[in-house]
């Protein structure tokens, strides 16, 4: 059979999935959690005397995934217009006698979210793995650029130096941040266990222990009622997931910009042959950065959507729910896919040193051109000796000198410094900062 989505395609489908993101969201997977609550649900309600032991053992039996046939469900599935009538009538056939005893108490939604969170709370762990990935990655780098000055852009310009470590370390910050906020919702998935309306008005008064019983079998929270129409954490994880490839996205972007040809100064690693051009030979592509930031951009709507499936009507909202079905399995695949593709990325970087210096010295000194200024502040006043630097640049640029040579002339300027101060002043290494130290601590801290 064809697919039509792409992280289904044979042939495209490594660029937006990856096989163990896809295997927690499959249908196979979904069909097994599904039948796992419900043979759960079972245990339970028999340890709290709600049906026989017997009908427990028997449910269970039946809710062993390998005896089902998916193309059949899907099938009988879209005939009932319903997504679990058709298996727990399979559930029930399968437990014969018992079969009264299957969903007891229990609503479609009940089953489906609980299936659904077991789901999340593997992806969770799934993308967990993969950020501690791309923090190591972004660590090493960090810990091996610590000290290599490079040109410090703002507003796609040189600004003042910093080290390439320092730009390692700070994304490795983020990265770690969101592994952090990954760990207390994968701590928070919770159960779902509400009956008809949120009442489990059924089960009289022992609903509530079920529940909490559920959830314990399940490995889940219990949320201590119902959330069929409080869909905020469903939000939140969706939201979090599209942050954290919206940091994968600006990390490739980043290189692709600095692989420009008139930059050059970081690079894909990439096998030979790998980015190439289908038609220009001097081409090496950054693709697999490129589609890192496809993926980031793809998930940008998936918040919205969510915010949007939050808004539920009264007690159930088939519509709002519906709309979880496609967000939830499609924002984990695309989020894993862009997590694991920057931990490759950061982890094979070229760095081309030479080019960093040489963009570094491009300017002739005008990169440190604020280091001049706030060294001659205090003999000038800082906003005197602006306004004189800023004249010097100026003149730098109508007589096609360099900056250094127009300090070295200028008779205010060597009234206050000497040749040899004016060299360490334009030096970029000795304009960083705290950078050097920053890497330190932070690779301290998050190591």
């Amino acid at each position: 059979m064809e697919f039509a989505h792409a992280q289904d395609s044979r042939l495209l489908g490594h660029l937006f999935s990856t096989p163990a993101m896809k295997d927690v969201f499959s249908d196979t997977s979904t069909l097994r959690h599904w039948l796992e609550v419900e043979a759960a649900l079972a245990r339970v309600q028999s340890d709290l005397q709600l049906i026989p032991e017997k009908a427990a053992q028997a449910i269970s039996q039946a809710c062993e995934p390998v005896t089902y046939d998916l193309q059949a469900l899907g099938t009988r599935i879209a005939e009932a217009s319903h997504p679990l009538t058709p298996i727990i009538a399979e559930i029930e056939n399968k437990a014969g006698l018992y079969g009264q005893y299957v969903h007891f108490g229990a609503t479609t939604q009940d089953i489906m979210d609980s299936g659904m969170a077991l789901q999340m709370k593997a992806g969770l762990a799934l993308l967990a793995a993969e950020h501690e990935h791309l923090l190591k990655a972004c660590l090493l780098q960090a810990k091996t650029w610590r000290a290599l000055p490079m040109a410090g852009r703002t507003h796609g310009q040189h600004a003042v130096p910093i080290t390439l470590g320092l730009k390692f370390a700070l994304l490795a910050g983020e990265v770690h941040r969101h592994l952090g906020r990954l760990g207390d919702l994968h701590d928070a998935v919770p159960v779902q266990f509400a009956g008809a309306a949120g009442t489990l008005a059924t089960l009289g008064t022992k609903g509530e222990k079920v529940r909490e019983n559920l959830a314990a079998e399940l490995g889940l929270v219990d949320p201590h009622g119902s959330w069929h129409t409080c869909r905020d954490l469903i939000a939140h994880i969706i939201s979090q997931l599209a942050i954290t490839a919206a940091t994968c996205g600006k990390i490739a972007n980043e290189v692709v910009n600095l692989q420009r040809s008139e930059i050059g100064e970081l690079a894909e690693g990439a096998a030979p042959g790998a980015g190439g051009s289908s038609t220009m030979p001097q081409k090496r592509n950054p693709m697999l950065s490129q589609n890192i930031v496809a993926l980031a951009r793809l998930m940008t709507n998936h918040p919205s959507i969510a915010l949007d499936a939050m808004m539920h009507e009264h007690e159930r909202d088939m519509a709002a729910w519906t709309m979880e079905w496609a967000v939830i399995p499609e924002s984990f695949v695309y989020g894993h896919a862009a997590v694991s593709q920057c931990a490759r990325l950061v982890a094979n970087l070229q760095v081309d040193e030479t080019r960093i210096r040489q963009n570094l010295a491009a300017s002739e000194g005008l990169i440190c051109a604020e280091a001049v200024m706030m060294d001659l502040a205090p003999d000038m006043g800082r906003s005197q000796a602006h306004h004189a630097v800023a004249d010097l640049i100026s003149h730098a640029h109508t007589t096609g000198v360099s900056f250094s040579r127009v300090l070295n002339e200028d008779s205010t300027i060597m009234a206050l410094r000497t040749p040899q101060q004016i060299a360490a002043l334009l030096d970029p290494a000795n304009y960083t900062g705290d950078a050097i130290q920053t890497v330190d601590r932070m690779v301290r801290e998050l190591e």
